[in-house]
């Protein structure tokens, strides 16, 4: 009987314990993966933005065209998704007005890029008429990543 007790209280023990440290073991972990994962994306940053640019162009070939012209931003904002926890790289990207548009100014596009299981993802995923900034800042789902 001693020893069933034992192993509960034990039990019990170990279960409080790793609710306990869960988080700033979680943020550790995060913390490695994280540096790692933004010298990937420097590193492979061009052949995501073709693979960004290829995505939306099978979404929509017209609209792939207006990306080939786009001037892509190259200030890098990382964020992690509340949900998921995966680490973002949001990048602004800007098109120059068409010469019949009304609006002179550029419009504003923030492009997500996915970190998931030791990989980047560009799948076309995009915040039309918002800046990186601004799509943490309005984006619940969205925290800053240091």
């Amino acid at each position: 009987m001693v020893l069933l007790i034992g192993a509960g209280i034990l039990l019990v023990g170990v279960l409080v314990t790793s609710v306990i440290l869960r988080n700033p073991l979680r943020q550790i972990a995060e913390e490695i993966h994280e540096d790692r994962a933004r010298v990937l994306f420097h590193q492979q940053r061009e052949w995501l933005e073709a693979r960004f640019i290829s995505a939306v162009n099978r979404a929509d070939p017209i609209e792939g065209e207006r990306w080939e012209s786009a001037h892509w931003h190259d200030d890098v904002l990382w964020a992690r998704d509340r949900l998921t926890r995966h680490l973002l790289a949001l990048v602004c990207v800007h098109f120059e007005s068409a010469p019949f548009e009304l609006s002179s100014s550029p419009r504003h596009v923030t492009v997500v890029f996915e970190f998931r299981k030791g990989r980047w993802y560009a799948e076309g995923k995009r915040l039309d008429e918002t800046q990186p900034h601004e799509a943490i800042s309005r984006n619940q789902r969205f925290e800053p990543s240091p």
